[in-house]
């Protein structure tokens, strides 16, 4: 497929896997992609894998991501992972304000923003997730609220920055629902957040930025959702965590 930025597909294996099953599924994703070129794969473990994955993917073409970090350093911060732990662990990637943490620990655009100024500053690329729910994509607001959330959360960042930050759109009533946006929908979103960026950082950042589609992607839409211009690749759930199901994807998506 020729795509002008480089497709990237990540799995997000949320809060599953213990660190021998993290171990399996990544020994047999290394088997099953080692031909793989013309995408970026990366895997999203739980922290507590994070130091297991990132050994046995060493020589491989798979990268490591993490599911959160906080938004400070170091420091008197109970339960917050810094920047630089993850740095530790040959850590590339780092999901930021997926749909579950802005729905259930509250956070806002603003945290989100700082903590994509973070991952920044410590060298790492931020994958950053905004998506409509049911109810707002019903009442036809899909497009402001998906562009209160770029700009809200990208707040702060330089051009540069930007040009290197992942983003992901994931419609919150596709995500384990079964239920997936058409290729035409995905499309029409994430042309939409190109014309937010440009409107940001102008065209020439905006056309470098990938924008990965999430929403129960699965091996039979994946080549169709890829095919769209704007569609840069896939932040994948609960099919990540199969190795036939999320090998399937990143070849079907080439």
């Amino acid at each position: 497929m020729d795509k002008e930025r480089k497709l990237i597909i990540a799995g997000n294996w949320k809060c599953n896997k213990t660190v021998a099953e993290s171990l399996a599924l990544v020994a047999d994703l290394r088997r099953e992609l080692a031909a793989v070129k013309e995408v970026d794969v990366v895997v999203c473990p739980a922290f507590t894998a994070l130091e297991s994955v990132s050994k046995a993917i060493l020589d491989s073409n798979i990268r490591l991501g993490a599911q959160n970090m906080g938004d400070n350093g170091y420091g008197a911060f109970t339960g917050e992972i810094a920047p630089g732990m993850l740095k530790e662990f040959s850590v590339g990637y780092v999901i930021l304000g997926h749909s579950e943490r802005r729905q259930f620990q509250k956070e806002s655009d603003a945290l989100i923003a700082r903590k994509a100024a973070a991952a920044h500053g410590a060298n790492l690329i931020p994958i950053v997730c905004v998506g409509e729910t049911l109810a707002e994509r019903e009442a036809g607001i899909t497009n402001p609220v998906v562009e209160t959330q770029i700009k809200g959360s990208l707040a702060g960042l330089s051009a540069e920055q930007v040009e290197r930050t992942v983003i992901a759109y994931e419609p919150v009533w596709a995500i384990g629902t079964g239920k997936t946006a058409t290729s035409a929908q995905a499309q029409e979103v994430h042309a939409f957040i190109r014309g937010v960026l440009v409107g940001l950082h102008g065209d020439a950042v905006a056309r470098r930025v990938r924008i990965q589609y999430g929403g129960s992607v699965k091996p039979n839409n994946a080549r169709e959702l890829m095919s769209q211009p704007d569609v840069d690749g896939a932040l994948v759930g609960g099919a990540s965590l199969e190795v036939r199901s999320f090998a399937d994807i990143v070849k079907n998506s080439i």
